[in-house]
């Protein structure tokens, strides 16, 4: 994402030295970019990666400031995403045999995602030493080397020890020693699990199936079924800020209002006239 910045500048004719990181040259590369029809989400991407790239160079002394630090992030539409609902977590899982090592580690990872809102790499990443099952909690190994603990529920962790006992096999050498393994006891790589996933959903006809629509249906199902609070979902997710909690409270608020049946201003209107009308017993004798 630099590398833009720094074709941006010598499309110019001018030279690429920090000279030219400024608010004006990246207010410049902002419109350019938009104006090229990129996603709304890659932009935004760009001019954060500047935004940190700024940060860095005042940490280490490279500018006397940050030159970004008044530049705001484009902003990029919020789209209602729908969870998983509990029919396709059905389908997945009668999709697997439970009583084979392949079935019951692919329900393993699956119910381990839905249950704790990791992120893939951090569940691929996940040593067995830190899978502290009895206990109730996985400690994880998150973005940017800051450990967090994570909470299980009883059905994570009736299914991880069923894993655990009865089907993980040893690993192939001390450097295997993860949570989750492939068949030969090696370790079950990112690549891995989003293989296994591609083949899942095809098999299960649930095409939506991915680890970061897990996370987001874990997310927005703490906060509708009251597991706790904004600041709890925030340190499990492991997010330095409010800003992404903030849009799973969006999501789970919409979820709410489904299915709460919010009461309609029309409905406690009175309205004789749409009340007395007799379409409906019309229109049927109609059709009959």
């Amino acid at each position: 994402m630099l590398l833009d910045f720094v074709r941006f500048v010598r499309s110019s004719d001018r030279e690429a030295i920090l000279a030219e990181l400024s608010t004006f040259s990246v207010r410049d590369f902002i419109i350019r970019e938009q104006n090229r029809g990129l996603s709304p989400y890659t932009v935004q991407g760009k001019v954060r990666a500047l935004k940190a790239f700024s940060s860095w160079l005042m940490a280490e002394g490279y500018t006397s400031e940050n030159v970004l630090s008044n530049i705001k992030l484009p902003k990029v539409p919020i789209k209602i995403v729908e969870p998983h609902t509990p029919a396709e977590i059905d389908l997945l899982l009668s999709a697997q045999n439970p009583l084979t090592t392949q079935g019951c580690r692919n329900i393993s990872i699956l119910v381990t995602l839905l249950d704790t809102g990791l992120r893939l790499g951090e569940l691929s990443g996940l040593r067995f030493h830190d899978a502290h099952v009895e206990e109730g909690y996985l400690k994880i190994m998150g973005k940017g080397s800051k450990e967090r603990l994570v909470p299980i529920g009883a059905l994570a962790q009736k299914m991880l020890w069923r894993y655990l006992f009865h089907f993980r096999h040893q690993p192939a050498s001390d450097l295997d020693n993860y949570l989750f393994l492939t068949l030969e006891g090696r370790h079950l790589s990112s690549n891995a699990i989003k293989l296994v996933f591609e083949r899942w959903r095809k098999r299960a006809g649930v095409p939506r199936l991915h680890a970061h629509l897990c996370r987001h249906t874990y997310a927005t199902n703490f906060l509708t079924e009251k597991c706790g609070d904004v600041l709890h979902l925030k340190m499990i997710l492991g997010h330095s800020s409010l800003e992404m909690v903030n849009r799973y409270v969006h999501f789970a608020s919409a979820q709410d209002m489904i299915r709460g049946r919010i009461s309609s201003p029309v409905d406690h209107m009175g309205l004789k006239q749409l009340r007395g009308y007799k379409i409906d017993r019309i229109l049927k004798a109609r059709s009959g």
